[in-house]
């Protein structure tokens, strides 16, 4: 694939195979469940895959000497890596002082992977209405959520039915190894020691996140992992422009709607932010959004379009976009705030870091960017003007309210804006410190 293993860092191939490794999981777990294949011949299959990577593994190893080549020990990376284990290390003292699983985690993720356990990989779940009209379909009342979450946790009920020490696990180990790949990034950046660990003090003691650790099992983590995982791939590419990692960045991608419905919307932001970027230079990205303007206001002022077709309605207006019945939301401005600056900065003790939203925008405008940090800059920037308008003008509104999505949406963001907080961060010291040795 034109990857060269032995120039790459151990930690990184570690990390990547992880994330790949799990796309690999969802996706075998898949073909399996539209085979209708029962949990005797999936836990074969799933045998015999490892079997092979085992027997790929040491063959490659005893044909090279390594699967690696070793070279002297980065005592710095040593000190990061500690300093993640012991976060860690806390994270799993302070869990079994929490309840055991959060209430959806229970209900949602973990409760279809159980159903999976008892009556096969294949069955099918339904909502309320459908289940009492159905005698061979199973209630699971998030049947339209997907599978990919679960997935992940049904072959560890196998392992044992209490489901938290494994998630736990799994969740710190995917955490850890994001962590170590975002101060692997700043290093690359020449970010001093000191900056890296601050980052793993930041990323270990950010409320939220930290309850979604200390609670394993929601999706909306997961997603925030692998949406900075897309933004380091690119950058990663910008490097070394290699086909491995093409395949890499559209695996990270294609897990996105696998974890949650969102998933969606983030992967047409991030396919909008790669062409918009990649495709076209400057004087043609002006012309799209000179167009892409023109055609808003000509759309507002004459009250959009109404078309009654064979399939159903087809409404695009200011009041509402209804799609074939297939796709329905309204619009009505809902004056969310208070509740928008409690998930900004009363949810996260790290207020402070918020507050370098503006610096940080100044900072993607003002300077001379590559490409790959263009396309990330423009993806956080959509997302986020997405969730505030999302939860202004639409019915979701009454989520930023009671607090249950606006939280966990800008969770599935944070880990992405405070790598960009710190790469603006370094960039500074980095020019403090050229400018002291002048």
């Amino acid at each position: 694939m034109g990857i060269d293993l032995h120039k790459r860092r151990l930690s990184n191939l570690l990390a990547h195979g992880l994330f790949t490794g799990l796309l690999i999981h969802v996706l075998i777990l898949n073909l399996l469940q539209l085979s209708g294949s029962h949990n005797a011949l999936v836990l074969s299959v799933m045998a015999l895959i490892f079997l092979a990577c085992v027997i790929y593994t040491f063959y490659v190893t005893v044909k090279s000497g390594t699967i690696h080549n070793s070279t002297r020990i980065n005592h710095q990376q040593v000190i990061t890596i500690t300093a993640i284990m012991l976060a860690s290390g806390v994270m799993i003292y302070n869990s079994y002082y929490v309840p055991n699983l959060a209430w959806d985690t229970w209900t949602v993720w973990v409760a279809r992977a159980k159903q999976w356990y008892f009556h096969g990989l294949s069955v099918n779940f339904v909502q309320p209405h459908e289940w009492l009209k159905l005698n061979e379909s199973l209630l699971n009342l998030s049947s339209h959520y997907p599978d990919g979450l679960s997935l992940i946790i049904y072959p560890m009920l196998y392992v044992s039915d209490t489901a938290k020490p494994m998630l736990l696990g799994l969740y710190l180990v995917i955490y850890g190894f994001l962590v170590l790949l975002m101060c692997n990034r700043l290093q690359k950046l020449q970010a001093p020691l000191t900056t890296r660990l601050f980052l793993v003090l930041v990323m270990y003691s950010t409320p939220l996140m930290v309850n979604h650790l200390l609670l394993p099992g929601y999706a909306d983590l997961i997603m925030a992992v692998y949406i900075l995982l897309i933004m380091l791939s690119l950058l990663d590419y910008n490097d070394m422009p290699k086909p491995a990692l093409r395949l890499v960045i559209i695996a990270y991608a294609l897990m996105l709607p696998m974890i949650k419905l969102e998933g969606w919307v983030w992967l047409m932001v991030f396919v909008f932010s790669h062409t918009f970027i990649m495709w076209f230079n400057i004087r043609q990205r002006l012309l799209i959004l000179s167009v892409m303007a023109a055609v808003f206001v000509l759309w507002w002022l004459t009250g959009g379009i109404s078309w009654d077709t064979p399939f159903g309605p087809l409404i695009i207006t200011p009041q509402e976009i209804n799609l074939l019945n297939k796709a329905y939301v309204s619009f009505a401005f809902t004056d969310v705030s208070g509740a928008l600056i409690a998930g900004l900065l009363w949810q996260f003790n790290w207020s402070l870091l918020w507050l370098g939203l503006p610096f940080l925008v100044v900072y993607m405008v003002a300077f001379k960017h590559n490409k790959a940090q263009q396309v990330s800059h423009l993806f956080f920037g959509l997302a986020l003007a997405l969730i505030i308008s999302l939860f202004y003008l639409t019915p979701a509104a009454k989520y930023a309210l009671d607090f249950t999505a606006i939280n966990r949406v800008i969770l599935q963001l944070m880990p992405c804006y405070i790598f960009l907080l710190f790469s603006l961060l370094t960039v500074f010291i980095n020019k403090a410190g050229s400018s002291s040795s002048d």
